[in-house]
């Protein structure tokens, strides 16, 4: 559980992190790339948790943030800086169903599950702003939205490959050497 909090914990650090793209006001944070870095290096296995905690953390987090710059934090500004929430939850629902509980013999790419994940995480998140009629993504297409998530997870995969191709073996080498 500890761990679960510091993954979620740099987690919200990291989305503070942002990038614009295209000419829309969506922006890519580095906030899932570290969740899903974490989770896959640490191998943990309860997603939702991880995902819950990470939400919230971020969401939490934001609302701090705006507080301190000295925006004014209405209801209507909460509400919207809370909403990312579900798009940790809904990555983490889709991980769990694309990934985790795929039993079939022909698995997906694990590049194109995360594409998928991260697709329907904004997705979710995208429609909940549309029902709250925060006009942030007014001008964001599916296009973008698709953009981001195929960078996002293409960082993922590469963190985690560097991860296992040169930290990895230096953690078990000084593990196996120490006992």
């Amino acid at each position: 559980m500890v761990t679960t909090f510091l993954v979620a914990l740099l987690t919200a650090l990291a989305s503070l992190v942002h990038i614009p793209v295209g000419d829309s006001d969506f922006r890519v944070t580095l906030g899932m790339v570290v969740m899903m870095t974490g989770y896959l290096i640490l191998r943990k296995r309860k997603i939702l948790q991880l995902a819950f905690f990470s939400g919230m953390f971020v969401g939490l987090l934001r609302i701090i943030v705006a507080s301190i710059s000295g925006m004014t934090m209405t209801p209507k500004l909460a509400g919207s800086l809370l909403l990312e929430f579900f798009f940790y939850i809904g990555y983490g629902l889709l991980y769990r169903f694309t990934v985790e509980l795929n039993k079939s013999i022909y698995k997906i790419p694990l590049l194109f599950s995360l594409v998928i994940c991260d697709f329907g995480g904004n997705a979710i998140e995208y429609l909940l702003r549309f029902l709250y009629a925060a006009e942030v993504w007014k001008d964001t297409s599916l296009v973008t939205i698709l953009i981001a998530a195929f960078v996002r997870s293409l960082a993922i995969v590469v963190c985690v490959f560097l991860y296992r191709r040169f930290i990895e073996p230096q953690l078990t080498s000084k593990k196996g050497g120490s006992s």
